[in-house]
């Protein structure tokens, strides 16, 4: 995540002006937010952070978070279909998630409503660096050998309480395709034993189109246990056929529910 002014700046995948502005809305709507909708729970989350009671902290910093993510439905006059139930284990396991482009976020903070496992780039914003933090987001910091120890370390621990949400794609895919899977997190949750959720979201390329009026989809694809497979290889495999295979069922119901929508509105 950057200052939304860098985005002006910002190439942004050679995509529309229109897709600019609202990539800047969107990101300068969280300045508007901490001072109104989601300041009773920065207020409460600080409390909570200075009495050191870190589960109702993390609670109230993702509460406020969930009120970006409907203001951005509001904004966008954004549908979301369920294409079946979204149940995520509240701690314990590494939720693997499409990353799209730059406005999905928003919708995976209310959809999931879990922490994020992030990457070192996340410092170079201090705001959104601090309060990912403050929700129980980790950075796992790849720079060096004594830092990944320490980022597993960290993650280990994190997990007896939370469960994080990872892009395994490694970053914006600007398409509704799977991209191939990075090795890194995918490793690590076979070396640890920990099992994957996996949940796919589509549709969020047609605000790339038209910025309004749509309808994003989120499917659970259920979880794969390490310990049922012979190499990390093989587990990555499997995850990503998974995601392939239920991203084609989301995309069809994805479709099916635009149309609906579009011939229930107004000539």
């Amino acid at each position: 995540m950057k200052n939304p002014f860098d985005y002006l700046s910002s190439d942004l995948n050679g995509l529309s002006s229109g897709y600019k502005k609202l990539v800047i809305k969107i990101y300068l709507l969280v300045l508007k937010l901490v001072f109104t909708v989601a300041f009773p729970h920065l207020i409460k989350g600080l409390y909570f952070l200075l009495t050191k009671n870190k589960e109702l902290q993390y609670k109230e910093f993702i509460a406020g978070s969930l009120t970006w993510g409907n203001s951005v439905i509001r904004l966008t006059n954004t549908h979301i279909y369920y294409s079946n139930k979204i149940e995520i284990p509240e701690k314990g396991h590494i939720i693997m998630l499409n990353h799209i482009n730059e406005i999905d976020f928003p919708f995976d903070c209310i959809i999931i409503s879990k922490p994020f496992l992030a990457n070192q780039a996340i410092k170079s914003s201090i705001f959104a660096y601090w309060w990912m933090s403050a929700m129980g987001s980790q950075v796992f910091d790849t720079s060096k050998q004594r830092t990944i120890v320490t980022s597993v370390r960290n993650l280990m621990e994190g997990l007896k309480e939370q469960s994080y949400i990872v892009y395994p794609e490694g970053g914006n895919s600007y398409s509704e395709e799977i991209r191939p899977l990075k090795k890194g997190m995918i490793k690590l949750a076979y070396d640890q034993k920990v099992p994957v959720v996996v949940v796919l979201k589509a549709g969020v390329t047609k605000l790339q189109e038209v910025q309004k009026d749509l309808v994003i989809g989120y499917r659970n694809c259920g979880i794969l246990d390490p310990a049922n497979y012979t190499t990390w290889e093989e587990f990555r495999d499997a995850i990503h056929t998974k995601m392939i295979e239920d991203k084609k069922i989301l995309d069809q119901e994805v479709a099916r529910e635009t149309n609906i929508a579009l011939n229930a509105s107004p000539a």
